[in-house]
C-alpha cells in the first residue's frame, strides 16, 4: 500500500511538473472602436468557468492556463458582447479583443466618488459623470466650462484663467480657500488659485453635490469635483490638433501614449498652448485690454510590478501669462450700458506657475487593495500694476512681487472590495502647507482726495504655515440583497501661524513700520460624519437617504487690534437628502433626482464694522431638488437634461448699513445662486461608408434664472439663457470640427463683488459670443 501510494504521489507530482511547465498565461487588452481602454468589463472562459475583469487599462490575465483551443467571451453592459476562438500555447497567449457600443443601450458610467471604483447608478449619492468625448466635442477647455453640465453647478471664469467662482447648490467663497473641493487625478487643490485649470486629455469629470468633507476633508463644505485624465496602456495612440477662432483665439493641442515595456511599463504626455486677444478695449489706451496666454502640459508614467503591486507617477504644469487680467468695471450701470469697454490706466499683469506632481503606490491584498499617494503642489501667482481703482485715475494700485505656496499631501487608504458583505473605506490624511506673499500698495497722487499722506507705499509681508492630520473611516454593510446601510466619521485637525508685519513708505523719507513683526498661531479640530441607507427594490432603482456634514477650517484675522478676535473658527453645512437613481425602457432612460436641505452654520463673513475682520456670524439655509435626465430616443441620438431648484434664504447676514454700523440683512438670498436652472443637451451621430466617416452635432441650451450678483440683493441679473454647439466630421484619423458659445451674444452679469452694495461694486461682463474651427489627427 505504501508503494503505490508512493508511486501515485511520484505520477501526479510529475504530472503537475509536466503541467506546470506547459501552462501558459493568457492575457491581452480589451478596448473601443476607438482604441480607448475599457474598464471592468467581464472576461470568461466558457471551457474553464473562469472569469476576471479588465483593469483601468483594459488589461486581464488569466494563470495556468493549459495549452489548447478556448472561447473567449467579453461582455460590459452598454457594449456587445464579443466573443472569439482561440487558440492557447506558448507562442499564441495574448488575444485582444475590441467592443462596440451596443447602440440602443446607455453605457455605464464609472466614477470614483467614493473613493473606490463603482457604477454611477450604484452609488447612493447625488453624484455626475461627464465622459471625456463629453468634456472635448463640447469644448469644455477650463474648469468655468463646466457650468451647468450637471444640475445646481455654477461656475463662471472671474476674468482670468487663474480663477473661477464654483458653486454647488449655492455653497460657494469668494476668499482663496475652496468650499468646492477640486481634485486633480486624487491630488487636492488647496488654494482657489490652483483649483482653475485647462482640463486636457480628459477621462471623465466627477461632480459630487452636498457636503463630502467625511471622505475629502477640509475643502468638501459644498461638494467636490474630480477631474480624472485619461491613462495610457498597451495600444500606442497620440493626437496633434490646431485650432482657431474670433477675438484671436488659437490652441494648439499634443499628446503621446503608449507601452515602454509591455504590459509593464506605460508612459504618456500632452501639451496644449491657448491664447486669445481680448474681448475689452481699453478706451484709455485704445489697445484691447485682456490678453492671456496658457501653456501647460502633464506627464504620466505607470509601473506594474507584478500582479498585486503599481507605480504611478503623474506630473502637470500649466503657465499663464495675462495682460489686463481681472478687467473689471466700476458698476454694472457702466458695464451693461458700454459693454467690453473700460477705462484704467494699470496694465493688470499677471504671472502664474502651477506645478503638481504626484506619486502612488497600490498594492492589491486578497479582497482589498492599499494605496499610499504622495503629492506636492507649487503655486506662484504674481501681480504688477494692478489697478485696484478701476479708473484712469492715479489712486491705488497693488503689486505681488511675492506670492508662493508650497503644499505637500499624503494620504494612506484602504479599501475593500464592493462584492464583501461588510465593505470598508478609510485612511489617514496629512498635510503641510506654506504659503509667503509680498503685497504692496501704491496710493498715488489722486489719492490725496481721500488720503491727504498720498502718495506713499504700504508694504506687507506674510509668512503662513499650517499643518494638518486626519483619519476618517465609511463602512458599508449589506443588510439583505436590497438593503445596505452606510456610516462614516472624519476627525481633522490643523495648527498654523502667520508671522506678519506691514510699513509705511513717503518718499523721500525713511519707511516707518506700522506693525512690527508679530506671529499669530491658532488651531481646529472638527468631526464630520455622515450616513446614509439605500434601497433597491428592482436591479435599475435604487432609493437612498443620507445626512452629510461638510467642513472648512478657520483662519486669522491679521489686521485686528483685539488678541480675542486674531483667529476665526471653522464653519459647517449639514445636508439632509433623498434621492433616487434609476434605468428604464431597457436601459434607454435614466432618470436621477434628489431632494435636499442644507444648514450652513458659523458661516465666516467679512465684516466692515467696527473693524474690517472675518466672523463667524453667518448662517444661511438651502433647500431645493434636482433631475438629471438621460436618453437614447433613436439610434445615435442622445438627449440629456437636468434641472435645478434652489432656494435660499440668510438668518444671518451682518452688512454695512450706509452710516458706519452693521445691519442685519436677515431674508436676503445667496449671491451667485439662481433659484431656477435648467439645461439641454443633445448629441447626434451617424456613420458613413462603413464606420470610417462619421459626423456628429451637439446643440446645448443653459437656462439660469434670476440671481443676485452681491449680498445686499440690490444687484441682480435677470434670468437668460447661453446657446453653444458643435458640429464635427472624422474621415480616419483627420476630424474637423467648428464650434461656437453664447450663440446669441447675451449680455449678461458674470462676477461682481458681493460685499459692496449696487452703485460701487466692480463688476465683470460674461464671455461674448465665441465661435471657430479646429482640426485633429489621431493616430
Amino acid at each position: 500500500m505504501k508503494s503505490a501510494i508512493l508511486l501515485l504521489s511520484i505520477l501526479m507530482s510529475l504530472q503537475y511538473t509536466v503541467f506546470a511547465q506547459q501552462a501558459v498565461i493568457l492575457q491581452g487588452n480589451i478596448s473601443t472602436v476607438q482604441g480607448i481602454p475599457v474598464e471592468r468589463a467581464g472576461v470568461y472562459i466558457p471551457e474553464l468557468q473562469r472569469r476576471t475583469v479588465t483593469d483601468e487599462n483594459g488589461h486581464y490575465r488569466f494563470g495556468n492556463i493549459a495549452p489548447g483551443n478556448y472561447v473567449l467571451k467579453v461582455s460590459l453592459t452598454g457594449y456587445q458582447t464579443a466573443s472569439r476562438q482561440i487558440t492557447v500555447n506558448a507562442q499564441h497567449s495574448q488575444h485582444h479583443l475590441t467592443l462596440e457600443p451596443n447602440v440602443v443601450e446607455l453605457q455605464p458610467l464609472t466614477v470614483t466618488a467614493e473613493k473606490k471604483v463603482g457604477n454611477l447608478q450604484q452609488v447612493p449619492m447625488a453624484v455626475s459623470a461627464i465622459t471625456g468625448k463629453q468634456v472635448e466635442e463640447r469644448k469644455i477647455n477650463e474648469v468655468s466650462d463646466l457650468l451647468l453640465s450637471v444640475p445646481n453647478l455654477m461656475t463662471m471664469n472671474m476674468g482670468a484663467p487663474t480663477l473661477s467662482v464654483i458653486a454647488i447648490r449655492g455653497v460657494l467663497t469668494f476668499s482663496t480657500d475652496p468650499a468646492v473641493g477640486v481634485y486633480m487625478d486624487g491630488v487636492p487643490m488647496f488654494d482657489g488659485y490652483s483649483s482653475s485649470m485647462q482640463l486636457m486629455d480628459i477621462a471623465r469629470v466627477e461632480v459630487l453635490r452636498g457636503p463630502q468633507s467625511t471622505l475629502y476633508g477640509r475643502t468638501g463644505l459644498g461638494g467636490v469635483i474630480n477631474i480624472i485624465t485619461r491613462k495610457p496602456g498597451n495600444i500606442p495612440r497620440g493626437f496633434v490638433s490646431a485650432g482657431l477662432g474670433n477675438f484671436g483665439s488659437q490652441q494648439y493641442n499634443l499628446g503621446l501614449s503608449g507601452p515602454l515595456i509591455k504590459n509593464r511599463l506605460f508612459a504618456g504626455f500632452t501639451g496644449r498652448y491657448d491664447s486669445h486677444t481680448g474681448y475689452y478695449t481699453n478706451l484709455y489706451t485704445g489697445k484691447k485690454y485682456d490678453r492671456p496666454e496658457t501653456y501647460s502640459g502633464s506627464f504620466y508614467a505607470r509601473y506594474l510590478a507584478g500582479e498585486r503591486f503599481s507605480l504611478t507617477l503623474n506630473a502637470k504644469a500649466e503657465y499663464n501669462n495675462v495682460a489686463g487680467a481681472f478687467p473689471y468695471v466700476v458698476n454694472a450701470d457702466s458695464a451693461l450700458k458700454y459693454p467690453y469697454t473700460l477705462r484704467q490706466n494699470g496694465a493688470n499683469q499677471e504671472r502664474r506657475k502651477l506645478y503638481t506632481g504626484s506619486l502612488t503606490a497600490q498594492y492589491r491584498l486578497k479582497g482589498a487593495q492599499i494605496s499610499a499617494i504622495t503629492a506636492y503642489t507649487y503655486l506662484s501667482d504674481l501681480y504688477k500694476d494692478y489697478d485696484v481703482d478701476y479708473t484712469p485715475y492715479d489712486i491705488t494700485t497693488f503689486e505681488m512681487p511675492l506670492q508662493d505656496q508650497k503644499t505637500w499631501t499624503q494620504e494612506l487608504r484602504i479599501v475593500t472590495d464592493n462584492n464583501a458583505p461588510l465593505q470598508f473605506t478609510g485612511g489617514v490624511f496629512g498635510f503641510i502647507d506654506r504659503k509667503q506673499t509680498h503685497t504692496i500698495y501704491n496710493y498715488g497722487p489722486d489719492a490725496a482726495m481721500m488720503d491727504p499722506r498720498a502718495p506713499y507705499t504700504s508694504n506687507i509681508n506674510t509668512d503662513k504655515k499650517v499643518n494638518g492630520i486626519a483619519a476618517y473611516a465609511n463602512l458599508t454593510y449589506t443588510l439583505s440583497e436590497r438593503w445596505k446601510v452606510s456610516a462614516g466619521l472624519r476627525y481633522d485637525y490643523e495648527s498654523r501661524s502667520l508671522l506678519t508685519s506691514t510699513d509705511f513708505v513717503k518718499e523721500p523719507q525713511s519707511p516707518v513700520i506700522v506693525r512690527p513683526e508679530q506671529t499669530i498661531k491658532g488651531h481646529n479640530g472638527a468631526f464630520s460624519p455622515r450616513l446614509n441607507v439605500s434601497y433597491m427594490p428592482a436591479t435599475d432603482l435604487q432609493l437612498y437617504a443620507s445626512y452629510t456634514r461638510g467642513y472648512r477650517p478657520g483662519g486669522f484675522n491679521q489686521y485686528t487690534l483685539n488678541t480675542d478676535r486674531l483667529n476665526y473658527k471653522p464653519e459647517y453645512t449639514d445636508n439632509y437628502e433623498v434621492g433616487i437613481k434609476s434605468e428604464w425602457l431597457q436601459h434607454r432612460l435614466r432618470a436621477n433626482a434628489a431632494l435636499f436641505y442644507t444648514s450652513w452654520k458659523d458661516q465666516q463673513q467679512t465684516l466692515m464694522a467696527p473693524e474690517n475682520l472675518i466672523d463667524n456670524v453667518g448662517r444661511l439655509s438651502n433647500q431645493g431638488g434636482e433631475l438629471e435626465l438621460t436618453g437614447l430616443p433613436l439610434k445615435g441620438l442622445e438627449i440629456g437634461y437636468n434641472l435645478g431648484v434652489v432656494r435660499s434664504s440668510y438668518q444671518q447676514l451682518l452688512l454695512l448699513d450706509g452710516s458706519g454700523g452693521n445691519k442685519d440683512f436677515k431674508g436676503n438670498k445667496q449671491v451667485f445662486t439662481p433659484s431656477f436652472t435648467s439645461a439641454l443637451s443633445v448629441t447626434y451621430r451617424r456613420s458613413f461608408y462603413h464606420d470610417k466617416c462619421n459626423i456628429y452635432i451637439t446643440p446645448e441650451w443653459k437656462y439660469l434664472g434670476r440671481q443676485y450678483m452681491n449680498y445686499y440683493n440690490d444687484l441682480e441679473q435677470a434670468p437668460f439663457s447661453l446657446l453653444n454647439a458643435t458640429i464635427g466630421i472624422r474621415y480616419a484619423p483627420i476630424e474637423i470640427s467648428f464650434w461656437g458659445k453664447n450663440l446669441a451674444d447675451v449680455r449678461y452679469l458674470s462676477f461682481a463683488y458681493a460685499t459692496q452694495p449696487r452703485a460701487t461694486t466692480p463688476v465683470l461682463l460674461g464671455t461674448p459670443r465665441t465661435y471657430g474651427m479646429s482640426v485633429k489627427a489621431s493616430f
